[in-house]
């Protein structure tokens, strides 16, 4: 079996510096990996789907790799709309990119392929899909290999509006990519800061919550309410038997005690 960790949305700062003046990212994400550490049995990765730093500062992603030294698992990392290409790469040039312009990747574990796909549109908040994505994805897809898929941007429709107009544009595209890739059996996305799940093309789809903030759950259709909250941050923690569909598990940051019902 393969265990993933997917941690998303961290949007870290530079040291000392708090992201609106009231949330401390850096200490959210060190209780994230504490958490990981943890867990028994290990994760064997810990995919970061996007949103790594806030500004997409070289100092950042400096204060990036400092604080996931910590992490006692691998990591693979993806590019989210707060990110820059270029300062990303630059700053993680062990991850192995698997794209000359794209930060994507592809990662092999017991269970099947694991693939990153960059969706970013530099400058824009929202995300899409393009040739180079739909070809990178269509050679990467190894037939008579299962894969789960991993994107920023999620492909449906959350009924969070603000969030909403942010998406990804070319959904319709992918979809219709996925039809002729059936070893493709889920799909993980971020970008909404609230653990959410549906089904896309067929295949379960789940958006991890974020370490820190959440986006307020506003179903109101208005837009301009986008707001975001407090709540309790968490993570995914995805369970893969080989030859199955894989088993998702919403991980809070913060651990509680356990009660065991026999004593």
């Amino acid at each position: 079996m393969a265990r993933i960790v997917q941690l998303s949305d961290l949007h870290l700062c530079v040291p000392g510096r708090l992201l609106y003046g009231a949330i401390d990212t850096a200490a959210a994400l060190s209780a994230a990996i504490a958490r990981i550490n943890a867990l028994r049995p290990s994760p064997d990765l810990v995919i970061v789907s996007g949103d790594l730093v806030d500004a997409g500062h070289p100092e950042e992603y400096e204060h990036l790799r400092a604080l996931l030294a910590a992490l006692a698992v691998p990591y693979a990392l993806m590019a989210g709309n707060h990110d820059e290409r270029m300062a990303l790469r630059a700053a993680f040039p062990a991850q192995p990119w698997a794209h000359p312009l794209l930060l994507q990747q592809q990662r092999e574990t017991d269970a099947g392929d694991l693939l990153l796909l960059d969706t970013i549109v530099p400058g824009e908040a929202g995300g899409a899909i393009t040739d180079m994505q739909l070809t990178w994805l269509a050679a990467h897809a190894r037939p008579g290999r299962d894969a789960l898929l991993f994107l920023h941007h999620p492909p449906l429709t959350t009924g969070i509006a603000g969030m909403d107009a942010i998406g990804l544009a070319g959904a319709t595209r992918l979809a219709e990519q996925l039809q002729r890739l059936p070893g493709v059996r889920a799909i993980f996305c971020g970008h909404v800061h609230r653990a959410v799940f549906g089904v896309f093309a067929g295949r379960p789809l789940a958006i991890a919550p974020a370490p820190a903030h959440q986006i307020a759950l506003d179903l109101s259709g208005d837009a301009s309410a986008l707001g975001w909250t407090m709540e309790p941050g968490g993570m995914l923690l995805i369970d893969w038997q080989p030859g199955h569909d894989p088993v998702t598990h919403v991980l809070p940051v913060a651990a509680a005690p356990v009660q065991r019902y026999a004593e």
